[in-house]
């Protein structure tokens, strides 16, 4: 159980980390879908546990995994791999190869993201292609029929090594493309828009002051349209208003050695920014993120690799050893966790978080209050 509290299935794929995707692939509750190396593995609820339904051995490794794109059929199982973009539907409880995309030598397709991004009313795929140094941009085949080649709409250079893309939704104008690259040693954003000359580069961030290892869009900050997320290798989220500028309005805390997972979705009906970490915790921003420390966390016990929302309103992990987790709320956790700065003092955390110095001594266990040590992770039970 999650903090010895919250509900949690879960069930070993393989022993490399796992890429985790949710959609209605079969029912409508959320069906989860989790890969390492060449396996995909699709599981179905029932009542509080996931049936396995079907695995799908991959032709090479999967590299990137969405789900959804289901403009005329179920949500479509998508897979990036070193050359090609792959992707299933199911027929009844029957899952069948569907489509795919011609061969990209080496173009390495390692993020995935999906969006209406040239208006069509239809969703397209958009690919960060490590190898190639740009995004692909594939179009749905005209009819919903097996075995079709996805139609390549465009590719664009980026200015550098892309590793993560993510589409930013926008009020009253096509969507943004916002892909994360390295180049030099430097890491920077780079957004781009769909035009009648194709996709034209937009705001950009060059120089981000931390590795960036994580990323994901959404209402973040209660600006109309949606905002950026990226998480570090420093253990801090970055909350990125997006505009004409990219502007960072928000700096979390520090949440442990590196920011691993993000994802944006409802969890027990509310919207929320999740940050997982290799340490095993989640924790929970609600959207718009006004705070630098979370509201609560979550305590998985596995590293996380991945994170996806169910329709249902369920948290999906897949963690670094091949395990993939579902947990969800059950009346709330009583504590969130707080990571000692230099200088900090029981005392001060006490009457920050409107709790009693004994509450907190209660709740961690501590035999030696006087000694609390930067870095070190505290219990503080909500007011």
């Amino acid at each position: 159980m999650a903090n010895g509290k919250d509900p949690q299935w879960k069930a070993r794929i393989n022993r490399g980390p796992v890429l985790v995707g949710s959609g209605r692939i079969i029912s409508n509750q959320g069906d989860v879908v989790a890969t390492t190396g060449r396996r995909i593995a699709v599981f179905v609820p029932e009542n509080n546990i996931y049936r396995l339904l079907s695995t799908i051995d991959v032709p090479a490794e999967v590299l990137s995994l969405a789900v959804g794109m289901g403009n005329f059929t179920p949500d479509q199982i998508i897979a990036g791999t070193l050359d090609q973009i792959l992707t299933w539907s199911a027929r009844g409880e029957t899952i069948i190869s569907f489509w795919s995309t011609p061969p990209e030598p080496e173009a390495r397709f390692v993020s995935l993201a999906l969006g209406d991004v040239n208006g069509d009313g239809r969703l397209e795929i958009v690919a960060a292609a490590e190898g190639a140094g740009a995004f692909y941009v594939y179009e749905q085949p005209g009819r919903p029929e097996v075995e079709m080649n996805l139609q390549l709409l465009a590719i664009r250079l980026v200015p550098g090594a892309p590793q993560k893309v993510t589409v930013i939704e926008r009020t009253g104008m096509l969507p943004l493309i916002a892909v994360a690259f390295l180049e030099a040693g430097n890491w920077g954003i780079v957004t781009f828009s769909y035009t009648e000359r194709g996709f034209v580069a937009g705001p950009l961030l060059e120089r981000l002051p931390a590795g960036l290892t994580a990323m994901a869009s959404g209402r973040l900050t209660g600006a109309p349209g949606e905002d950026l997320a990226w998480g570090g290798d420093d253990g801090r989220v970055r909350i990125v208003a997006v505009g004409e500028t990219l502007s960072t309005v928000l700096t979390t805390d520090d949440l442990g050695s590196a920011i691993s997972a993000l994802a944006v979705g409802r969890l027990a009906d509310r919207e929320v920014l999740v940050a997982g970490t290799p340490e095993g915790h989640i924790f929970i921003y609600p959207v718009p993120v006004v705070s630098p420390s979370p509201e609560r966390a979550i305590t998985v016990e596995v590293p996380v690799n991945d994170l996806a929302f169910t329709a249902n309103g369920r948290l999906v992990v897949g963690s670094r050893e091949g395990r993939v987790l579902v947990t969800w709320m059950s009346g709330g956790s009583s504590f969130f966790l707080h990571r000692v700065r230099p200088g900090e003092t029981l005392w001060e955390l006490a009457r920050r978080y409107n709790t009693s110095v004994a509450e907190i001594i209660r709740l961690n266990g501590l035999t030696n209050p006087d000694r609390i040590y930067p870095g070190e992770l505290l219990q503080i039970p909500l007011p």
